[in-house]
């Protein structure tokens, strides 16, 4: 019996690239009137990953805490004080996640996870800094887990250990829903559950396939249905 369905968000339930962008936009409109004298902008400042990366090689695995800290290098090389870079650089990151967790759900995303969190319990696994909280989805989801939280992305299986011992659950009583055939599906397929392929035909299948495969999330209660049925049969 199904007992939990996980998500992943971003792509999953929203277009996360407009997000993104518009986040940065704004993070850069904010940096450049809050610090007239920086030498980079949110885009040129990608050139300094690799500097910061080889200074912390754990951050590729802490994307927020990855681009505070690219920010506040490039505070630091445009001749900003220490503690002001700092101070400056929590308050950027604050500005971009404000904007990154402004989102519009796919159309009826909203009304499928209602009523699917009605009979579920409904998780949501991202790669990502997406925040239920900050979203406004704390209400239709009862968890969820990061992979800053958990110390390693997906295709990592920490998220979805973290989702079984949270809920004390088997694998074989979840379901995980998402977009991305190697890092969703494949991992998923890995950790023992049963998945459901969000198909928006930008990817090709991975290594497994999935139990369903949707391309709009109005076809998702039928699918948990169908996996639910075969599971008795």
């Amino acid at each position: 019996m199904i007992k939990v369905i996980g998500f992943d968000l971003d792509d999953t339930l929203w277009d996360v690239a407009p997000i993104i962008i518009g986040a940065e936009a704004q993070l850069d409109e904010w940096l450049q009137n809050k610090v007239p004298d920086l030498k980079f902008t949110v885009t040129s400042m990608r050139k300094l990953n690799h500097q910061v990366l080889e200074e912390d090689p754990g951050l590729i695995k802490k994307i927020t805490e990855f681009r505070r800290r690219t920010i506040k290098t490039a505070l630091s090389l445009s001749g900003i004080p220490e503690a002001q870079s700092e101070r400056l650089s929590l308050e950027a990151m604050e500005v971009f996640l404000q904007a990154r967790n402004k989102i519009s759900l796919f159309d009826g995303a909203e009304d499928v996870l209602l009523a699917l969190a009605g009979r579920y319990i409904l998780g949501a696994l991202t790669n990502g800094n997406a925040d239920i909280n900050r979203l406004g989805l704390n209400h239709i989801f009862s968890f969820a887990f990061s992979a800053e939280q958990v110390g390693a992305p997906k295709p990592g299986l920490n998220l979805f250990t973290a989702a079984l011992s949270h809920t004390s659950i088997r694998a074989d009583e979840m379901i995980y829903v998402g977009d991305d055939p190697k890092l969703d599906i494949d991992a998923a397929k890995r950790a023992g559950l049963h998945t459901i392929w969000m198909d928006r035909g930008k990817k090709t299948p991975g290594e497994f396939l999935a139990d369903a495969t949707i391309r709009e999330i109005s076809e998702l209660p039928l699918a948990v249905a169908r996996i639910e049925t075969d599971l008795k049969t």
